[in-house]
């Protein structure tokens, strides 16, 4: 029998013939063309509201993202389903106003959701440093997609001495990313990425890998990968990094985990993804560490967007963007194949400096060339004049 992400139980013999069906559609089905982006309209100043008209786009049948959120709000149970710890009043995670030294990741946010590992008491106490969101993956019929990013850092007074409670392990294990059933962060079954070993034992160390673990994934991967990947930011360095994850939601080979830092990609996990009954899923940013107990141990969260397709629109800081160190969401409001609005999220875009806009559509195609935009100024592209033939 098969198992399909919405938990539904299959007779292998139809499956068979169903994939069959599919590699024989996906042989003969043309190749879709990337977006075209044409024109860009009105203010390039961060919360404004621009338009981009074009072609192939596609659909996104609900345009903004589950969740945006850039700390501006009054409560984190508005945007967020769940948060750890919950019960270390004074280390709660929540909003906050810069503390500790610690200053935004950019200058168009104020503030930012923290949160400390202060107490060894349980996943709400200390454990657990968090925000999750309870999603339902879209329906049948297409590979469901999960795209994320977020910046992360922790404190500059991050302790690394083992709390005396803690006597199974001293190695500093730092997750950074949760993904389970629903729903609640580490609801059983899940999986996590990390940094792996060495585990950060220090501000300047500089030996730290990024790592992608757990029961329900494939270890080796399909490609013979093991969970360990590339050198990772030390999250203890003093500095901001800007976290994607994409992941392709698949009880099969075909399904994988995509992880950037600061644009370069840093895990390509290629492999089962999800085997979980149900179509309820819980995605947490953040996650356990072991140095628990710790009053300085805080952890910082910023821009943390989270959604349920590929489709998006970004800003970024080179004219391809898999070149990209400076990748920014704009955040839709409506979406067609020839027109997407959106609210402008500068980030770390400083006014009159260069970016450049692409468009991304459902099946991951983004544009070949960034639109050239200018942060703070007046955009508007025009069509490019239609061929002419010489002869």
């Amino acid at each position: 029998m098969h198992i399909d992400v919405t938990g539904r139980a299959r007779n292998s013999r139809r499956s068979s013939s169903f994939m069959a069906w599919v590699v024989a559609v996906g042989a003969v089905a043309p190749v879709l063309a990337a977006p075209t982006v044409q024109q860009v309209s009105g203010p390039l100043d961060h919360n404004s509201s621009i338009t981009i008209t074009g072609s192939g786009f596609g659909s996104k049948p609900t345009a903004a993202p589950v969740v945006w959120d850039n700390a501006t709000g009054n409560s984190l149970s508005a945007k967020w389903d769940g948060a750890m710890p919950n019960a270390a009043p004074g280390y709660n995670t929540q909003y906050h106003a810069p503390m500790r030294g610690i200053d935004p990741p950019h200058s168009h946010v104020t503030r930012y959701i923290a949160g400390a590992h202060a107490t060894n008491k349980g996943a709400d106490s200390g454990y657990d440093v968090l925000v999750y969101k309870n999603v339902t993956l879209p329906a049948a019929g297409a590979p469901p997609y999960i795209y994320m990013s977020w910046y992360q850092r922790a404190d500059n007074g991050w302790s690394f001495a083992a709390h005396a409670a803690n006597t199974v392990d001293d190695d500093n294990n730092f997750k950074n990313f949760v993904y389970s059933v629903c729903c609640g962060a580490y609801e059983q079954p899940y999986w996590y990425t990390m940094y792996g070993p060495p585990h950060p034992a220090s501000s300047t160390d500089t030996d730290v890998q990024w790592a992608i673990n757990g029961q329900q994934l494939d270890n080796p991967d399909v490609n013979g990968h093991n969970a360990w990947w590339n050198r990772a930011v030390n999250p203890m360095a003093g500095k901001w990094s800007k976290v994607q994850v994409l992941i392709r939601v698949s009880a099969d080979k075909d399904g994988y985990v995509k992880l950037w830092e600061n644009g370069r990609l840093v895990i390509d996990y290629a492999g089962r993804t999800d085997n979980f009954p149900g179509n309820r899923r819980t995605l947490a940013i953040g996650g356990y560490a072991r140095m628990q107990g710790h009053t300085n141990n805080w952890r910082y969260f910023d821009d943390l967007y989270v959604d349920t397709s590929q489709a998006r629109v970004v800003l970024a800081d080179k004219p391809v963007l898999s070149q990209a160190s400076i990748i920014e969401n704009q955040i839709p409001s409506s979406w067609s194949d020839g027109s997407i609005t959106a609210t402008v999220n500068l980030g770390q875009f400083t006014q009159g400096q260069t970016a450049y806009l692409f468009v991304v559509d459902a099946n991951g195609n983004a544009s070949a060339t960034g639109t050239s935009v200018t942060a703070g100024g007046m955009v508007a592209v025009p069509s490019p004049p239609p061929s002419v033939s010489v002869r």
